[in-house]
């Protein structure tokens, strides 16, 4: 699997969750990628790890992944949260690249961003 497609289904899991207000089961996600459920397992936990803010709740017996509402919300910086995922991921897709160009001022806009 490229790397591309990992960032591609997170990219997608994380849409998800921001379109529905109720957020969405493994099953449900994994249905709307079209992957196995432990693949979206997979993905969730690499999310928690990067610091998605991403829990767990139980509605009517079952267990519903969801992103907390500050999340939702506007950010003290002009970026919504599709754009500062769309940064996140960026940064994965250029270190596979190894030492390039845009690795210095990457590196400090996240150490901007996260100090933020």
């Amino acid at each position: 699997m490229a790397r591309g497609d990992q960032l591609s289904r997170q990219w997608k899991i994380v849409q998800l969750m921001l379109a529905s207000q109720r957020g969405k089961s493994v099953a449900q996600i994994s249905n709307a990628l079209g992957c196995h459920e432990r693949t979206v397992y997979r993905d969730l936990e690499a999310l928690q790890a990067a610091g998605f803010p991403l829990y767990t709740d139980f509605e009517g017996g079952k267990k519903h992944w969801r992103l907390m509402e500050s999340a939702c919300q506007s950010l003290p910086l002009p970026l919504n949260l599709s754009e500062l995922m769309a940064l996140y991921f960026s940064r994965g897709l250029l270190q596979a690249l190894g030492d390039h160009l845009f690795a210095e001022p990457l590196s400090s806009l996240f150490e901007k961003v996260n100090t933020t």
